[in-house]
């Protein structure tokens, strides 16, 4: 339930993935009591709809105001978010119960997919400068809307898994033009250098949801076996690394200057130390300051504390961190060798051992992290697996292009074609 001025109201978003989170627990231990609950998740959702033109939509019963200044959505407003993810739900119920009133749901739900947009009713796909959207924020005044990039991926999510359960043309060809969007706009989603955007109609900073879309992006790749998507991941971790919390800095021997920050990426006050020998210092923060190059340290102790240092040879985080798992590994060569695997271990120390791999060698990469500054891959397979390799040893398939040089023209992406449902 969302607090709205201290009453309650349904989020049929939250209650989606709630039930997702139950049915997927389920999967994972048999616990028929995370079932049970799921099915109650998913009854509130059915009890909320409205139907309309055959489909059944899920009403937020609150207003909402779009980034707090622009359009207010009137009680009563729809998202394809919303029916996506309880698409999902519904599907994922009726593979593992064999239910029929959840096949009735799953169908009912998708039905609003094929619903065509008018304004003042309900709606949430219409097509942008040739483009599908799948419209998490539907105006209730007229067929338009914020084109929010992660809504628009966790709605088509549900396409692919009611495809999936039955095979459906017209979901494969919705899904198919959705995934089209999701790629031919992450260029327009990006902000090179930081973090990307929350939506195309207004473009405010992403923030959090710039994680979201690097795991997104991840998601894609495993669904579609598309390598563009990782391309994206990776780039997108290059512009903005994943945030990482509390760690250990070390700091060499000699001078170090820390700033303060405003909001804008003025700097406010700074502050100078010298240390007569190799030092360190907990970290609460590694991020990127607006209008200044590198990651930075947020420290917190020392005579430095309060105040960011930008990472460097002297200065860095100790042991494994920004850390991204592909779902589906990435296929690589390797271009340097020999290569040497590591291991590392929490106080930052890594431990080599040299490959038999050879230049032009074929490899799997599971992981993306950074190892005492160095960005690193992990190996998925082989005599290795499990250990990490300097990013540079490895050309993954396209990486030495930028995805928008090296992936176009495309006729479209794959047909989707994994088989399981798991997240």
């Amino acid at each position: 339930m969302y607090p709205v001025h201290g009453e309650l109201h349904n989020h049929p978003v939250a209650q989606a993935q709630y039930g997702l989170q139950l049915v997927e627990s389920y999967r994972l231990n048999g616990g028929v009591e995370y079932l049970r609950r799921a099915g109650k998740q998913a009854q509130r959702l059915v009890d909320q709809r409205v139907t309309h033109r055959g489909g059944w939509f899920y009403p937020y019963d609150y207003k909402h105001r779009m980034h707090l200044r622009y359009e207010t959505l009137a009680p009563g407003w729809f998202s394809m978010m919303a029916q996506g993810q309880a698409l999902s739900l519904f599907c994922r119920l009726a593979q593992v119960t064999g239910d029929a009133r959840w096949h009735t749901a799953a169908r009912a739900t998708f039905a609003s997919f094929l619903v065509p947009p008018v304004a003042g009713r309900p709606w949430g796909v219409y097509v942008v400068d040739g483009l599908l959207w799948l419209e998490e924020y539907a105006s209730t005044r007229r067929v338009a809307g914020d084109r929010t990039y992660n809504g628009h991926n966790f709605s088509a999510y549900g396409l692919w898994d009611y495809w999936m359960l039955t095979r459906d043309e017209n979901a494969r060809q919705l899904l198919l033009g959705a995934l089209t969007t999701s790629r031919d706009v992450y260029a327009q989603v990006r902000d090179p250098g930081w973090r990307s955007r929350y939506c195309l109609s207004h473009g405010p900073d992403a923030a959090f949801y710039h994680n979201v879309h690097i795991g997104q992006f991840i998601q894609l790749h495993a669904l579609t076996g598309d390598p563009f998507f990782a391309r994206v991941a990776d780039l997108y971790y290059a512009d903005f690394p994943p945030y990482e919390g509390h760690g250990t800095v070390l700091l060499a021997k000699g001078s170090h200057t820390g700033h303060r920050f405003d909001e804008n990426g003025r700097v406010t006050a700074s502050r100078t130390i010298s240390l007569s020998r190799p030092g360190s210092a907990p970290s609460v923060g590694r991020v990127r300051i607006k209008g200044s190059t590198g990651m930075w340290y947020a420290l917190d102790a020392g005579g430095l504390a309060g105040y960011h240092v930008r990472e460097s040879g002297r200065v860095f985080q100790i042991g494994r961190y920004a850390n991204i798992d592909y779902l589906l590994p990435q296929a690589g060569m390797v271009v340097r060798t020999p290569a040497k695997a590591y291991t590392v271990d929490a106080a930052g120390k890594m431990t080599a051992a040299t490959t038999d791999y050879q230049a032009g060698d074929r490899v799997a990469i599971s992981a993306r992290a950074m190892l005492n500054r160095v960005v690193h891959l992990r190996l998925a397979s082989g005599e290795h697996a499990g250990e990490w390799v300097d990013a540079a040893a490895v050309d993954l398939d396209g990486s030495r292009a930028a995805p928008e040089t090296a992936m176009v023209p495309i006729a479209g992406p794959e047909v989707p074609r994994r088989a399981d449902l798991r997240p």
